[in-house]
Parts: structure tokens; C-alpha cells; sequence
């Protein structure tokens, strides 16, 4: 994820610096209904883990693309996020990342039963994001 100087001097302070990495270390899990979800920006950006335990197969879509650019605060092309959904089913019902208008996802998917995935969101454009699958 790319820290750009927001000051007008063009400087890092440190206080932005503490910030960043603060926000880069956070993690808070969101536990899922058994449902079909669609995960907002901030959740991607903010809680990066998501839980859930299905009953039937379910699709998590993505905020679209000008909804996570717009929610990044002074960020630039090239700008990544990351993401993991834990499937707690036992044995079947897999989880399906699906994206949302303008964000692609490349690689697989789905997440089995009893598995995870993590995923790395990167900015393409002003416009579109890509999803891949780690």
C-alpha cells in the first residue's frame, strides 16, 4: 500500500507514518450471516476478515471499484488491500468472492468448506480494481 505526503510541504510526518502502519496492522473480524453478502469498502479496507458459516453455497460481492477508491484517503494507483473469509462449514457450501461493477477477480474464487482465502485487492485506475486470489 503506497503512503503519498497529503501536507503541502510534500513531508512524511510521523504521526502519518504511526497512522498508516496502524491502520495497516488492524484487524477486526466480521462474522457473516448465512447469506449472500456484499462486503462495503470499509469493511474490505478496514476489518479484512470475514466469517461465515454456510448452509447452502453463498456469494460475497465486493464493493465496487469507485466505492473502495473513493474510501481510500489520498491514495494512488498501485494502492493494495487485503482480505481473508474463513469458511467454518464443515464439509460442504463453498463461498464465492464475487466482484463488484468495475472489480475483477483473477484466480479462484471460491473458498472450499474448512478453508480460507485471502485476497489482494490492488487499484488499477481512477475506475477499476483487481482482485487476486493468494
Amino acid at each position: 500500500m503506497p503512503l503519498k505526503p497529503n501536507s503541502t510541504s510534500g513531508a512524511l510526518t510521523r504521526k502519518r507514518l504511526e497512522d498508516w502502519v496502524t491502520a495497516f496492522e488492524k484487524v477486526a473480524e466480521v462474522a457473516e450471516t448465512d447469506a449472500a453478502q456484499t462486503l462495503s469498502a470499509s469493511e474490505l479496507l478496514e476489518s479484512k476478515l470475514f466469517t461465515c458459516t454456510p448452509t447452502a453455497a453463498r456469494n460475497f460481492t465486493t464493493a465496487t471499484a469507485a466505492q473502495i477508491v473513493a474510501a481510500l484517503t489520498d491514495e494512488a494507483t498501485g494502492t493494495s488491500f487485503e482480505f481473508t473469509i474463513v469458511n467454518l462449514a464443515a464439509s460442504t457450501h463453498a463461498i464465492t468472492v464475487v466482484g463488484g461493477t468495475n472489480v475483477t477477480i483473477v484466480g479462484a474464487a471460491a473458498v472450499s468448506a474448512a478453508t480460507s482465502g485471502t485476497f489482494v485487492g490492488v487499484v488499477q485506475s481512477d475506475s477499476t480494481v483487481k482482485v487476486y486470489r493468494k
